[in-house]
């Protein structure tokens, strides 16, 4: 029985975390955002162990670290290789350009 509620806990949480995802409107076209959501949750379901001395990260904060990691790791190579100048949201995206819509051209 508890194995049941577990895996319903851990599912829930997973599928929580991919809502926000879609409400945010993820760019998962961009390999920084692809690769960090990947990696984070399979480290976070999978329940992956890391001891350092007396410390024991697991689970969900070792997926959040690794998400961090990651995140900004990736995009501190990107703007070093001059290939990614910042990973958008189709939000931003979307912002950006009804910005410059809005935005009048001047007449000559």
């Amino acid at each position: 029985m508890l194995g049941g509620a577990a895996t319903m806990l851990y599912g829930m949480i997973g599928v929580l975390g991919v809502k926000i995802w879609v409400q945010a409107k993820v760019n998962f076209s961009n390999p920084i955002n692809l690769t960090t959501a990947a990696v984070a949750l399979i480290v976070g379901i999978a329940d992956y162990t890391w001891t350092i001395g007396d410390l024991v990260f697991t689970g969900i904060a070792l997926g959040s670290a690794a998400a961090l990691v990651i995140y900004h790791g990736m995009t501190a190579i990107a703007k070093v290789r001059g290939t990614v100048a910042e990973p958008e949201t189709e939000g931003a995206v979307a912002a950006a350009t009804a910005a410059v819509k809005r935005t009048p051209k001047k007449r000559r």
